[in-house]
């Protein structure tokens, strides 16, 4: 008996397959799951000619296993990641020591639960393709909303505002600063900090302006900081900045605040956003040509007015 595949059943689907001390199946007349020994003898008995009744899609701890594994790669932050990986190796009480490891990362772990439940949506609609090729139907086409890395409900984004953030921002810099110093070796490195941390000093709390990235807990995550230019270029800003926190990175935080800095810029009536650091890093250069950036030499323009 043909069914409609809703949300709902879905749901329904998903919990039952993830309790392994039963068997159920779906009773297609009255659109609902049903445990297997809840069903009359002659129900069972002959379970493979009832039209109404059908085996939930095959899934046991290997596939949840699996999971663990596909979303411990796809996480971008090296901290993280390693943690997840090492559980996974280690084997014994894995899934308990994975759930520990994600209850350290709130918003990572919320990030597991909608890459898991994206996996097992597409595990159900396929079944659910099978059934309808059964019934000389077509398949559907996998439109549920798919994982998204950035969960916007976890982050909010508001401006710079001295007295609250700078103290937050330096802080951040001066980790970035010894991250820096982690990846050059001798005085070059020092340097390379000290030119770094120099960025910080402005003269005057006006000289400096931005969007604030903070978690729900309000936890600093990641900045991005423009340079207003001498009065007689006022229309122009330059980027002093742009970083996110080592826990936060990958969650696509720094495409964010470039995408609501850009926008802040517009209403405030600003023209022009240049780029001038004489190294962009090879993972932004994609980013800001998909914002509109244009390279000029060694520099990054984008123009904020139509033309």
């Amino acid at each position: 008996m043909a069914f409609e595949l809703t949300k709902s059943i879905i749901d329904d689907i998903i919990f039952s397959m993830e309790d392994q001390n039963a068997e159920f199946v779906f009773d297609a007349a009255n659109a609902r799951v049903l445990p297997l020994d809840s069903l009359e003898e002659s129900e069972t008995s002959d379970f493979e000619e009832n039209e109404n009744l059908y085996p939930l899609p095959a899934w046991n701890s290997d596939d949840g296993f699996e999971i663990m594994e596909k979303f411990a790669e796809s996480v971008r932050v090296p901290k993280v990641r390693k943690e997840l990986q090492q559980v996974l190796a280690n084997g014994r009480g894995v899934f308990r020591n994975f759930k520990n490891v994600l209850k350290q990362y709130p918003h990572i772990e919320k990030r597991f639960h909608a890459f898991k439940e994206s996996e097992m949506r597409a595990v159900v609609v396929d079944w659910y393709n099978s059934l309808r090729e059964s019934w000389g139907l077509e398949k559907l086409n996998q439109d549920f909303e798919e994982y998204n890395e950035l969960t916007q409900e976890d982050f909010e984004f508001h401006p710079y505002n001295h007295q609250k953030d700078n103290d937050c921002v330096l802080s951040e810099a001066k980790l970035i600063a010894e991250e820096i110093k982690s990846d050059f070796a001798g005085n070059k490195a020092k340097a390379i900090a000290h030119f770094w941390l120099r960025k910080f000093n402005y003269e005057t709390p006006s000289d400096i302006d931005g969007i604030i990235c903070r978690t729900l807990s309000d936890e600093f995550a990641g900045c991005i900081l423009f340079s207003k230019c001498e009065s007689f270029a006022e229309k122009v800003v330059a980027l002093t900045a742009v970083f996110v926190n080592q826990n936060y990175r990958g969650l696509g935080i720094t495409r964010e605040l470039f995408s609501r800095g850009i926008s802040y810029l517009k209403r405030c009536g600003i023209q022009s956003f240049i780029i001038v650091d004489s190294v962009i890093p090879d993972y932004l250069e994609p980013l800001l040509a998909r914002c509109g950036f244009e390279k000029k030499g060694s520099a990054y323009m984008l123009e904020l007015t139509d033309k």
